[in-house]
């Protein structure tokens, strides 16, 4: 079995750190370094959108009831890379305006982004719903055979409340950032950030962790071992 949802958590991750970060620059009125930030989003979103495509259309992910993973993680990568894309284009088309006046640059940014933020809201709501599913119907349990996760596979309801959690905090700040553009309420804004900011750090550490995981998984389904750590 294909499997890169490692590199797709620990960009989404990163990607959301990131905005996190960029959003907060905005609110606060400091000098953005579009090239940067840029060149920032391009990258992660080049990985998400095309590992998000690829799995939407392909499937990697096996059988044995594990083909749910196929529509929660590669959709929402999809998407996410496509609106990181997004901003690494604006950024790098209006340079000059982010070389003059702060506050109108960032103002400019801000309303710019407010169109896009109708389908930050709609993915918001889809992960609302994805958060649900996970808990609903325990979703995400890892096989016996894969080292940390799996020690915990015997506690299907563990991993769903972890994954349902993940995503639900993630489908918060998307809402927030839709709201607080299309009401005019910027102070949404910060709790968005916040909200994206514990999202991305724990997407960040869970890919992370999956490197080692799931090389452990494999390991142990080769050679007939039960490595648990």
């Amino acid at each position: 079995m294909i499997v890169y949802n490692e590199l797709v958590a620990l960009t989404a991750g990163a990607g959301l750190l990131g905005f996190a970060a960029f959003l907060a620059q905005l609110i606060k009125n400091t000098r953005i370094e579009s090239e940067g930030w840029a060149g920032f989003f391009g990258v992660t979103g080049v990985l998400l959108l095309a590992l998000g495509i690829h799995t939407t259309v392909t499937w990697p992910f096996g059988g044995g009831g594990f083909e749910y993973a196929n529509i929660a993680f590669g959709q929402p990568a999809a998407a996410f890379g496509a609106l990181l894309l997004f901003a690494a284009v604006y950024l790098w088309r209006h340079r000059a305006l982010y070389a003059g006046e702060v506050a109108e640059a960032n103002a400019a940014t801000l309303a710019a982004f407010k169109p896009v933020g109708i389908f930050v809201g709609a993915l918001g709501l889809a992960m609302g719903v994805l958060a649900i599913t996970f808990v609903r119907f325990q979703l995400g349990a890892a096989p016996p055979e894969e080292p940390i996760s799996g020690r915990f596979g015997h506690l299907p309801l563990l991993e769903a409340l972890f994954l349902g959690g993940l995503w639900g905090i993630v489908a918060v700040g998307a809402l927030l950032f839709a709201g607080a553009l299309w009401t005019d309420r910027p102070r949404l804004l910060r709790w968005a950030v916040w909200a994206w900011i514990i999202g991305g750090t724990v997407f960040l550490l869970f890919g992370a962790m999956n490197f080692y995981t799931h090389i452990g998984m494999y390991y142990n389904i080769e050679h007939g071992t039960m490595h648990k750590w």
